[in-house]
């Protein structure tokens, strides 16, 4: 499979969450106003901090399978008896946060804790899926969740009329946990023959666990933090306003994970020049489709924004100002699939995007007092592209690589194009012999 047809593969499915993501992003903002979609966006930001930190479990999961060959089932029962572990832990944090805090954060936590347990259990499947190269389950475990969490907001804010913070934290929560059943009855449940719990595995699997998960959260941080540097500036309010933003910046990366996951599990298999190759070639991809994309997204942001409401006009200007930082931490994916599954080393992302939240949060506090949501942005972009510029060029010379290999398309490039071309049109000239056979 060429890296561009497998990254038009996986992103159909990933299309299909930026669409959910789009709607309940039209949901919130319509049914919460901008103060309540600024309280529930920073709710949501604990939890997106949990997923990606749990998003080291499905890293090791998904090392465990495709690098050192580990049975999936055996996996799949050891990673959910430690998932299970987790989950439990974060239900029992939102309780005493409950109890600790106040105001609008009391009134969240137990719901944030119930979410967050629900997105660690699902991460073991997803990692199982991932290290097989089962990319169809691996992106139904992905896409599954949230639909399911955005049927649940509409019901509870639209049908029932609780439009409150809280209660739609708490249908995100009811949507997450009710996708586990239907996850495991559909697929993980038949990796599960010949399984066996192995404490050697479980400890092994933490070890590496909690270096990818502390990347994670470090690289969610990089594009998150400054957000609560808008809420002390701005309040909610401006945060309400710059998370759209944010979030039509995120979508662009959409892209670029796609090209990425089509090969996470090859990349973790090959010999370490196989794996260079193959990144680098992921990474000139990534630059073609992202420019493209981010030039649209460059001219059409006053009207994509206006869609939502006008309260949020400004959100355009902002996200104006990341595009460029976006486009190139678009590479930022294939960078840690490479060190994370080939080179079993998940804390060089982690330095990465540590770098960038340093920049971030510096530039931010000087920068926010001063400009609003356009100094976030600006901050942002620049810590995007400072972090992701020096990963390359430490990668550039530990692997010998030269910035053409990953910056300039060649002929290969084009090849995958061509490809892709000849296949869909394969694919639709079937598509139309079938037709004209129908009777």
């Amino acid at each position: 499979m060429s890296v561009a047809f497998g990254g038009i593969v996986a992103f159909l499915f990933r299309g299909i969450n930026i669409l959910v993501g789009f709607l309940t992003l039209v949901v919130t903002a319509n049914e919460l106003g901008v103060s309540g979609r600024g309280t529930f966006v920073l709710g949501a930001t604990v939890i997106g901090v949990v997923a990606a930190m749990s998003g080291g479990l499905t890293a090791s999961t998904a090392y465990q399978v495709s690098n050192r060959k580990r049975d999936p089932g055996t996996v799949l029962v050891n990673g959910s008896a430690l998932a299970g572990t987790l989950g439990a832990l974060a239900v029992i944090a939102g309780i005493v946060a409950g109890e600790v805090l106040t105001g609008e954060p009391r009134a969240v936590a137990v719901s944030v804790g119930a979410s967050a347990a629900a997105v660690i259990v699902t991460t073991v499947m997803a990692g199982v899926y991932l290290g097989h190269g089962a990319l169809v389950r691996y992106n139904i475990t992905l896409v599954l969740p949230p639909l399911l969490s955005l049927a649940a907001i509409v019901v509870t804010t639209v049908a029932f009329g609780r439009e409150t913070p809280g209660a739609a934290l708490w249908a995100f929560a009811a949507g997450q946990w009710l996708a586990v059943p239907i996850l495991l009855a559909t697929g993980a449940l038949s990796f599960m023959r010949g399984m066996k719990f192995e404490g050697s595995l479980v400890t092994a699997m933490l070890r590496f666990g909690v270096l990818a998960g502390l990347s994670s959260a470090v690289s969610y941080l990089n594009y998150r933090a400054d957000a609560l540097v808008v809420e002390r500036y701005e309040g909610t309010r401006g945060v309400g306003v710059y998370s759209i933003a944010v979030y039509m910046g995120e979508a662009v990366w959409q892209f670029s994970g796609s090209l990425a996951l089509a090969t996470y599990s090859r990349v973790g298999s090959a010999t370490r020049e196989e794996a260079i190759a193959l990144t680098t070639r992921v990474m000139r991809h990534t630059l073609v489709i992202l420019g493209a994309v981010c030039l649209g997204l460059f001219a059409t942001a006053d009207i994509l924004v206006r869609i939502l409401d006008p309260d949020y006009a400004s959100a355009a200007t902002a996200l104006r100002i990341l595009l460029p930082g976006v486009l190139l931490y678009g590479l930022a994916a294939a960078f840690s699939g490479y060190y994370t599954y080939q080179r079993g080393k998940p804390w060089a992302s982690a330095l990465v995007a540590g770098t960038g939240l340093v920049i971030d949060i510096s530039l931010a506090f000087v920068l926010v007092p001063a400009y609003g949501i356009n100094g976030a942005a600006l901050a942002s972009s620049i810590a995007y592209a400072a972090a992701i510029l020096g990963a390359l060029a430490i990668l550039m010379v530990a692997s010998r690589v030269s910035p053409t290999a990953i910056f300039c398309p060649g002929r290969a490039d084009i090849e995958d194009y061509r490809a892709l071309y000849r296949r869909v049109r394969a694919m639709a000239e079937r598509g139309r012999g079938s037709t004209a056979r129908a009777p």
